[in-house]
């Protein structure tokens, strides 16, 4: 009998210790309806542009050799393994497509601005074009709380306006004891939901949009 729990025990001990985050990012802009776009036609294209599909790792580093096995995971079906907090070495990445995400969050936003927002380039369009370039999750572990940072960094084009800048966001909290599924959702989405929202409220690419 206390074999078998023993085995019971590690079995759960390296499930635990391989676990890995499929974070749900959720970005909702906040944004006035208005004409300020003056149906001014603009197609909005998304990249994701990151290097890596893996946001981060929570724990010790010499588990970032797993992430080759999170990237071949990202092309599955993308079952989710979520457990309520993570070891050592737990990794979070996203099944999302983010750069869907973003367009929609932003097709939403600047059709609520009044531009008239179409589905196909054409030289009688507007393009913005965004590039997602970072979005990075890092932990410092501690017995009494876990101090957690995210950044996100998006890159907006308007070529044929002139208009080209960067967008950065980071996020620090302190987390009581460990990290957990909801609270690096939350961050996670704060994070690149303040950077789009920093996107939208530029008035220097509204100005460039209507040139």
């Amino acid at each position: 009998m206390k074999k078998t729990l023993l085995v019971v025990i590690l079995a759960f001990t390296a499930a635990c210790a391989t676990s890995s985050q499929d974070a749900v990012i959720s970005i909702f802009p906040k944004v006035n309806s208005s004409n300020i776009g003056e149906s001014i036609p603009l197609y909005i294209s998304v990249e994701d542009s990151r290097s890596s599909g893996v946001i981060g790792t929570y724990g010790n580093s010499d588990q970032n050799e797993n992430d080759q096995d999170i990237e071949r995971s990202l092309e599955d079906s993308r079952s989710t393994n979520q457990s309520n907090q993570y070891n050592s070495g737990s990794q979070i990445y996203t099944s999302q497509d983010l750069a869907r995400t973003i367009g929609v969050a932003l097709v939403d936003s600047f059709s609520r601005m009044g531009f008239q927002i179409t589905y196909k380039d054409s030289p009688s369009v507007v393009h913005l074009h965004v590039f997602l370039e970072e979005l990075n999750y890092e932990v410092d572990s501690g017995t009494i709380k876990t101090d957690v940072e995210t950044k996100s960094r998006v890159r907006v084009e308007a070529i044929d306006k002139g208009y080209n800048r960067t967008f950065s966001n980071s996020e620090q909290r302190a987390v009581p004891f460990s990290a957990n599924a909801d609270s690096n959702n939350s961050q996670l989405s704060n994070t690149l939901n303040t950077t789009i929202q920093r996107i939208i409220d530029d008035t220097d690419l509204i100005n460039a949009l209507k040139k």
